[in-house]
């Protein structure tokens, strides 16, 4: 009785204190999460990742627009975003969270940069100026949001002349990719239809509250209680989640000391992490590529096999071009490379114009050591399948929660013990981020747009190996991003993925083609006809104008 009356009271001053204090600070302070990503920031890898839009400008009234109209069109559509305006502020000593205030000195010019593609205005030289681009670190002592309007991309094949690329670079803390596609989506119109004779604009959920652009603390006092405030109310609501997933823990940990001792060594078996040229050290420097397929497509080899999924169908995949790229290296492993993929954790759809970090991770075996494109499709998904539901029994939501909640006080030691956790001992090869797009047609200002997709970040030891996945009106685009020292050969590598694809669609037709009976037991039959078929498909078909470009 005692002890439950003890709790409950520690409860309501728990509460009593977090109002307290909520009321007094500004809500515009980052997350746990958030800020995590500042601290994990490094000079040769950095956090933030480069959206890519590519636009038809012969759908604009006139054939051309003028920079400046871009410019004041950007300006229009997101001066009501926090994003805007606003940088980032550090409590001393990183004691508190990091907040946003207002850049008194903001400039737009240098916020966005009008380039030209150098010559010879291709596709190898775009991927060559985007990469530069990505590389470069951005000024922490600005908004963390840079845009670059390229034109010249005249001698790029599937591309009507006078197309042009606006590249959105924004830093790790301010959003994560689903928020990213949020914002972005802001800028664009949908395209007029046989009903409509005019464009309409996306419909975006705007925020409840008006915003504000808040200043520095300006006296010791605030700075003290910023502090204060932070940590203790951090651990406060860190403690619910943490409550409801440590019992979860302990059931699982249960649960596999038993299967470890009362199975048999097969049984227990796990996928081992092989050691690949993807988890080695390497600069600054960026490389990027693209690849795009149509949905439907992808839509065919998730059908081949009951109960997968799109995602499931592009892991495969994947899959599929890491087992060419590092055959032909003599490099393959006998043992399947490890994939990470970030999970939204946004539950409510008045969450999804939030920006900041909302996401939790789980790692999925890819198949690297099986040819059959199908049985790799089919081992995928018995993975994602245990996989989900492990993530489901412990709460991502609960994991993102604890993690949005770390104390300030403690995120440089986090930064540094994951960082160097994941040098020492990489927990999987590369990441896989799928964020699907709009179904409908989007332009800006008239300009169709026809390819999107990103430039992605990289870290040393947890996979210098980035697939940007994005899907846009019918197209499927996969984007690789990763460092010379690692993949020095990028074209190669989005020939092995156009060669993965062509064998996998092949593989997925000739089974859904096939009568039912055949159909149950061709997982397991040899891949030799979708090589075979993958030579002649990717020659024929497989040009650079329409593998790096939706036309």
């Amino acid at each position: 009785m005692i002890k439950q009356a003890l709790s409950a009271t520690l409860g309501r001053a728990s509460n009593a204190f977090n109002e307290f204090a909520a009321a007094r600070l500004p809500s515009n302070r980052l997350t746990g999460q958030d800020a995590l990503f500042l601290h994990l920031d490094q000079p040769h890898a950095a956090t933030h990742g480069t959206m890519i839009y590519i636009y038809d400008q012969s759908t604009v009234p006139g054939k051309k627009l003028k920079f400046q109209d871009v410019l004041r069109h950007i300006q229009e559509r997101l001066s009501s975003s926090p994003l805007y305006r606003n940088k980032i502020a550090h409590v001393p000593g990183n004691l508190g969270y990091p907040y946003w205030v207002e850049d008194e000195n903001f400039d737009i010019d240098f916020h966005v940069r009008h380039f030209a593609l150098p010559k010879p205005n291709d596709w190898r030289q775009f991927c060559i100026l985007a990469s530069r681009i990505h590389a470069r670190t951005m000024d922490m002592n600005r908004p963390l949001w840079e845009m670059y309007i390229i034109e010249g991309l005249d001698n790029v094949e599937g591309l009507p002349k006078g197309s042009f690329a606006i590249l959105t670079k924004l830093h790790h803390a301010a959003t994560d990719g689903t928020a990213l596609a949020e914002l972005t989506w802001a800028l664009h119109d949908v395209v007029a239809g046989k009903t409509s004779g005019k464009n309409q604009a996306v419909q975006v959920p705007k925020a409840s509250k008006p915003v504000t652009y808040y200043q520095a603390d300006k006296t010791a006092g605030q700075t003290l209680f910023r502090i204060a405030a932070d940590n203790l109310m951090s651990v406060s609501h860190m403690l619910p989640p943490l409550a409801r997933v440590t019992p979860k823990l302990g059931v699982m940990a249960t649960q596999a000391l038993r299967k470890r001792l009362f199975s048999s060594s097969a049984d227990n078996k796990k996928p081992k992490l092989p050691h690949t040229r993807f988890n080695k050290k390497f600069d600054g420097k960026r490389v990027f590529e693209s690849v795009t397929t149509d949905m439907a497509d992808i839509k065919a080899i998730r059908a081949a096999v009951p109960g997968a999924t799109v995602n499931d169908a592009v892991l495969a995949v994947i899959g599929g071009s890491l087992r060419r790229y590092l055959d032909a290296k003599g490099e393959l492993p006998n043992t399947s490379l490890i994939a990470a993929a970030p999970i939204n954790t946004r539950k409510e759809a008045s969450e999804r114009q939030t920006t900041g970090n909302s996401i939790s991770f789980m790692t999925v075996p890819m198949g690297t050591q099986i040819a059959d494109p199908l049985a790799r499709l089919e081992a995928v998904l018995t993975a994602t399948t245990k996989t989900k539901e492990v993530t489901k029994a412990v709460g991502a939501r609960e994991l993102t929660d604890i993690s949005k909640n770390t104390p300030p006080a403690t995120l440089g030691l986090v930064g540094r013990l994951v960082t160097s956790s994941f040098v020492d001992n990489p927990i999987f090869n590369c990441i896989v981020s799928n964020v699907p797009g709009p179904v409908q047609p989007l332009c800006l200002m008239g300009a169709n747009l026809v390819y999107w997709s990103g430039v992605m970040p990289i870290s040393e030891g947890s996979g210098g190996l980035f697939f940007a996945v994005s899907s846009y009106c019918g197209k499927l685009f996969i984007s690789p991003t990763s460092s010379p020292v690692i993949v020095p050969d990028p074209e190669f590598l989005a020939q092995c993925l156009r060669e993965s694809i062509a064998e996998t669609v092949h593989s997925a037709r000739q089974r859904l083609a096939a009568p039912t009976p055949a159909a149950k037991g061709h997982s397991t039959g040899r891949s030799t006809s979708g090589r075979r078929q993958s030579a002649t498909t990717t020659k024929s078909n497989t040009t650079k104008a329409n593998t790096t470009l939706a036309a």
